[in-house]
């Protein structure tokens, strides 16, 4: 699963080309922040490394507008008691059909603008010598991560999680991400489970539009 993800350098811009519609702006937007061939130093200078417990920014809509928000990655529900870890990630169907996320998925959804994110290329592999596989898309575009923020705390959003969903030819969870065109979908305010389950299915990124660069996990450098 994700351990880092690459934010992009831009946002703010990103959420006002939505607003305006102009799509292909985005696209400008990620040739300037990820045209390094070099994974290890692909974000630096471009894009913030981050890893759990370091702060994102999220994309919301709120009323007719969308805004940028810093929070929190990691989501300790209010009815976990704390007896859970800080969710990072989140699987679709389980929060797209559990009554426990309902108020989380209908006000809590976000997107967050990636140019790429950290997997471990073997899960039994120690801390410090794990061969991390880097992806990113094949364009020179960001990419929108599919994400849950649990609102609340008096300075905007306490935690956000990754949503998940399930890659049926791998056989795993991925990332649920998207391409500038597809992603305001997901913000959508009457999304329902099998709208999000078709979202997934008909409009995420897909293997063959992604591009995978091994690194190791001493290489990268946080903000």
């Amino acid at each position: 699963m994700c351990e880092y993800i690459v934010q992009h350098a831009a946002p703010q811009k990103l959420a006002s080309c939505f607003l305006e519609g102009k799509i292909s702006r985005i696209e400008v937007l990620g040739v300037a922040t990820n045209s390094s061939a070099d994974a290890d130093h692909r974000h630096s200078g471009r894009g913030d490394l981050i890893k759990p417990g370091m702060q994102v920014t999220g994309i919301r809509h709120r009323g007719t507008t969308l805004e940028c928000l810093p929070v929190r990655w990691g989501w300790s529900p209010s009815w976990s008691s704390g007896t859970l870890p800080p969710l990072t990630h989140l699987p679709l169907h389980l929060v797209m059909r559990s009554k426990v996320f309902n108020r989380v998925k209908r006000d809590g959804r976000m997107l967050v603008a990636v140019e790429g994110w950290y997997e471990p290329l073997e899960a039994g592999m120690t801390v410090h010598s794990r061969i991390l596989a880097y992806t990113t898309s094949r364009q020179p575009a960001p990419m929108f991560l599919a994400a849950l923020a649990q609102g609340g705390a008096s300075n905007g959003y306490e935690g956000l999680a990754l949503v998940t969903h399930e890659d049926v030819e791998m056989k795993r969870q991925r990332l649920l991400a998207f391409a500038a065109q597809d992603a305001l979908e997901w913000l959508r305010p009457d999304l329902e489970w099998e709208q999000a389950r078709v979202l997934a299915v008909h409009c995420a990124v897909v293997e063959p539009q992604l591009e995978h660069v091994l690194t190791s996990q001493r290489t990268l450098r946080f903000k």
